[in-house]
């Protein structure tokens, strides 16, 4: 009996060790993304941006500047204020795939930091989404500390491939 009641303490113990460690695991990756540049993709295109994320610059800057390693479409381009009201970017949809996409900005309006959200079908159709912050100004701080976690969207993407829209019909059709 006592060799019986040792094994289910055990079991027991190390269920609760590895439940209380995957806890810390998944909450360690989620406030490790506490507003840092955010971007979800499970292919090979990689991306850099001008401004960078998190980056003070002395005044606003007069594009924004997507660089990817291969030629993807522009299907997303939002940019808010602090206060998650939307500037006009005067962005549409163009289905030519390209590297580089500099997108003029108009005159910011003033807040504290400014949200980019963009988002990319690459090369074999997966979606590729990401935002970045910075600030810019005089008295411009680092974005991500003046962001709280209530201000934080948590949008999840899925990867996932397009579908042809024919493919929807059924047999015959």
């Amino acid at each position: 009996m006592k060799i019986q009641h040792k094994t289910k303490h055990r079991k027991a113990l190390a269920t609760a060790v590895f439940l209380g460690a995957m806890t810390l695991l998944w909450c360690g990756s989620a406030s490790a993304q506490h507003y840092s540049h955010t971007y979800r993709y499970t292919g090979d295109v990689e991306i850099d941006h001008i401004p960078d994320h998190d980056e003070i610059l002395p005044q606003a800057p007069d594009n924004l500047i997507l660089r990817f390693s291969a030629g993807v479409t522009l299907v997303k381009l939002i940019m808010k204020d602090a206060e998650g009201k939307v500037i006009n970017l005067n962005f549409r949809y163009n289905p030519v795939a390209n590297r580089v996409f500099i997108w003029p900005l108009p005159d910011l309006p003033g807040s504290d930091y400014y949200v980019v959200d963009w988002g990319v079908i690459d090369p074999e159709q997966k979606l590729m989404s990401g935002q970045f912050l910075f600030s810019a100004g005089p008295d411009a701080v680092l974005p991500s500390s003046l962001v709280t976690e209530e201000d934080e969207e948590h949008i999840m993407v899925p990867d996932y491939r397009l579908i042809e829209p024919g493919s929807f019909l059924g047999p015959g059709q």
